[in-house]
């Protein structure tokens, strides 16, 4: 964990590549262009919803079934949109809605699906598979272009819905949901490959009475700088939640005992600087457990997890603003 060697906490940074500001949920970029993949099997008709959609700006990838090559979706930008044909289906071609889920990439996509009137049976198929839109032919090329728009508007909102989901909307920082679905994973990744996992559980100390005497925006001041300075000291790849209240987790994926030591000891020195906020300067000190995990199959999460908790209740009761690790 390469860090400035003068021994002295560092600035506040204005941003780090931990701190994830709190998405906007009434943002959302509509009118930007998107990256569209046409599976088209009918020759002519393909070639031409090309050139409409591209003359509205947007990326356009056609093939007419699996078969082609479609590296360029792996090279261009995100793909956000898939609009489909039930005609022409053979064992390689296009399918319902629900096989173009087979590639990882499409997983997730909206899908508008084109069809004649008596496909209206397989119609019902593809919208129960997950089909967001459909056109029945013949159809025009404002009729295309207002369904791409409203299946664009309503695809970008719910992964904007989503994104915010997966954050604390105080500090930006990811949530215990996020962190109790990585911490499993990491785990059984650092038994994969036999490298070390080291995990921090952080309380600010005596932070109800900072609520007490000081109120609550304050409270959320000293919060929001607390995570500013968590962000300034982790690595690229570590995970950064607020666990709950005043309780922060950091999971570390390569650090032994020496490392997340070094982590923790570092992020407690930084908390004793004051925090600037409304009231004046405030200083509140932090009280971290570190616990390292080596590959034991027989430790669960929730035990890994309780490893660095009760490290972290043993450093309150040694008297605040310390670090202690966990038993090996």
């Amino acid at each position: 964990m390469d860090r400035p060697s003068d021994g002295r906490p560092p600035q506040e940074p204005s941003s780090s590549h931990c701190w994830l500001e709190v998405p906007d949920l009434t943002a959302v970029d509509y009118q930007s262009p998107a990256h569209i993949l046409l599976l088209i099997s009918d020759p002519e008709e393909g070639p031409h919803l090309a050139q409409v959609l591209s003359g509205q700006g947007h990326r356009v990838t056609l093939a007419a079934h699996w078969d082609d090559d479609l590296k360029q979706l792996e090279d261009g930008p995100e793909l956000e949109l898939i609009i489909t044909d039930l005609a022409g289906r053979d064992e390689h071609g296009i399918g319902p809605a629900h096989d173009l889920g087979t590639p990882h990439i499409l997983s997730s996509l909206p899908v508008i699906v084109l069809c004649r009137e008596e496909d209206l049976t397989p119609l019902m198929n593809q919208w129960a598979n997950g089909a967001a839109d459909f056109l029945s032919r013949p159809y025009g090329d404002t009729e295309l272009l207002v369904r791409v728009r409203r299946a664009l508007i309503q695809s970008r909102t719910m992964r904007l819905y989503l994104r915010a989901a997966h954050r604390d909307p105080l500090t930006g920082l990811y949530n215990k949901r996020v962190f109790s679905e990585m911490l499993p994973r990491e785990m059984s990744r650092s038994t994969r490959y036999a490298v070390p996992l080291g995990l921090i559980f952080a309380d600010l100390d005596n932070f109800k009475y900072v609520n007490d005497t000081h109120g609550h925006i304050i409270g959320d001041q000293v919060l929001q700088a607390f995570a500013r300075r968590l962000c300034l000291w982790v690595r690229e790849g570590d995970l950064v939640s607020r666990y709950g209240g005043e309780e922060f987790v950091v999971l570390a994926p390569g650090a032994g005992v020496k490392g997340i030591s070094v982590l923790a000891e570092r992020i407690r020195q930084a908390m004793e600087r004051p925090i600037s906020t409304r009231r004046g300067e405030i200083t509140v000190t932090v009280s971290q457990g570190a616990a390292v995990y080596n590959g034991d199959k027989d430790l669960s999460a929730d035990g890994f997890l309780n490893q660095a908790d009760q490290a972290q209740y043993r450093a309150k009761a040694q008297g605040r603003n310390r670090v202690v690790m966990a038993d090996s």
